[in-house]
């Protein structure tokens, strides 16, 4: 995966980038697993979304995926680009998807963005949007 950073804080930014791609990585993870738990802690309670899915918020989200209306049979994610703007941060990454959504399958190729916000100390997720393209 590539980091194609640029920050306005130099000192602070590289430490925070691997921080942000480190979230991301998590959050891959437990969205394969269905580790809701894990999802939830990173993940703002108000996270909102722009997906091909119902709803636009974090809590539907993960009803999703404890009723099983949603399941990630593959995703992969690469082309990481990071970027840190004070305590905001933002993950832009190229995914394959495979899912399962309500019996529909959605398959394909998305540009998606992951955006974080520094509260308190913790960087969570506060906003993830995803649009597909072509190949």
């Amino acid at each position: 995966m590539e980091d194609h950073a640029k920050s306005p804080e130099p000192g602070l930014a590289p430490e925070v980038r691997q921080k942000l791609r480190d979230i991301n990585h998590k959050w891959v993870d437990a969205l394969v697993r269905r580790d809701t738990r894990l999802l939830g802690e990173l993940m703002a309670e108000d996270c909102i979304f722009s997906y091909v899915l119902d709803g636009d918020e974090g809590e539907q989200f993960i009803s999703d995926i404890n009723s099983g209306d949603l399941q990630v049979d593959s995703l992969d994610r690469d082309t990481l680009e990071v970027r840190v703007y004070g305590s905001t941060g933002v993950v832009v990454a190229y995914d394959t998807a495979d899912w399962r959504y309500k019996g529909r399958r959605i398959q394909g190729n998305y540009r998606t963005m992951h955006v974080y916000a520094e509260r308190d100390g913790r960087w969570q997720i506060v906003a993830i949007q995803a649009s597909p393209v072509s190949t």
